[in-house]
């Protein structure tokens, strides 16, 4: 038996959805194929993976994770061999160990016949990503699995909902070159504040509602008007140098919204491509981290519709 499953890469928070919002991005894109054989016990073993290295350890991989956690929830003896293309870049904020994650758990669950809802599918997926970056970061496979905008729910098991993109957005990602600490998503989630004034919550609790608002009606301006973080991103900020200067130099080239993609150090801009042009915006973006000192690359993409059957 065997399936290949595509996901794309996503990109977290919005500015003010941190561990709630994320946008799955159409480009680029990883590619999961399982075979299973017959066996005597249950074995899940990396085959091979092409383009980004991973680890080649099942246990320690994180679409091996998530394949060995749904061959023991659902009693499977086969032999499961993994092969990855793996597109999406690692530790650059598009989410790169959930696109992995997610395509490996619809591609086990289409290989099984195993019937699950989506939510089962993103629970199983975020086992791959805290094996891979140390928290299950159910914003980012929720937006692999499912496409479009998702909000998730963190409860006993994670609850998500999907809304298509506004016709005519078109997405820029802009990527600093720096130098990177290890486990770059926890190091970046240490950096965070343990409390917060009451100000900049309510602030924060308008703008997300002014994004969710946004997607409901298909009103770019209105989501980006949200893309205001007070919290997350002022902690932030400081680790991305250009951070002031990309945002400003994103919204004068037409950009609806600007703020960091996932934990960074890429930045994400959401443009209405009737009006302006994303390569405009993009080059702006990447002209603004020069401003500082600091050679970039970027990036155009659509928002994408989630993980598929190949």
């Amino acid at each position: 038996m065997k399936v290949t499953v595509e996901a794309s890469a996503s990109s977290a928070n919005l500015g003010p959805g941190f561990d709630v919002f994320a946008l799955a991005l159409d480009n680029p894109r990883d590619t999961v194929t399982l075979k299973a054989e017959k066996s005597t016990r249950a074995s899940v073993g990396i085959d091979s993976v092409k383009g980004i290295k991973t680890p080649s350890t099942a246990s320690k991989n994180g679409a091996g994770a998530v394949c060995l956690a749904i061959a023991k929830d659902f009693g499977i003896k086969e032999r499961i061999s993994i092969e990855m293309v793996k597109k999406v870049p690692i530790g650059l904020g598009m989410g790169s160990s959930g696109a992995s994650a997610a395509a490996a758990a619809l591609a086990m669950d289409q290989l099984f016949s195993l019937g699950m809802s989506s939510d089962d599918l993103i629970f199983y997926a975020g086992m791959g990503e805290a094996c891979a970056s140390g928290t299950a970061h159910y914003d980012n496979v929720s937006a692999s699995i499912l496409g479009g905008f998702v909000v998730v729910r963190v409860g006993k098991r994670p609850a998500a909902m999907s809304w298509p993109a506004p016709k005519d957005m078109a997405l820029c990602l802009a990527t600093p070159k720096l130098d990177l600490p290890e486990r770059k998503t926890e190091y970046a989630r240490s950096v965070l504040p343990s409390s917060v004034r009451l100000d900049m919550m309510v602030s924060n609790v308008a703008n997300a509602s002014l994004i969710v608002s946004g997607f409901a009606r298909g009103d770019i301006g209105m989501i980006g008007s949200g893309m205001n973080d007070r919290v997350v991103e002022e902690a932030r900020k400081r680790f991305i140098p250009g951070y002031d200067a990309v945002r400003k130099a994103g919204v004068a080239a037409g950009a609806a919204g600007v703020c960091i993609s996932g934990a960074g150090p890429s930045m994400l801009a959401l443009v209405d491509a009737k009006r302006y042009s994303p390569r405009d915006v993009l080059k702006e973006m990447i002209r603004g981290f020069g401003s500082v000192g600091v050679e970039a690359t970027g990036l155009t993409t659509v928002v994408g519709q989630g993980a598929s059957v190949l």
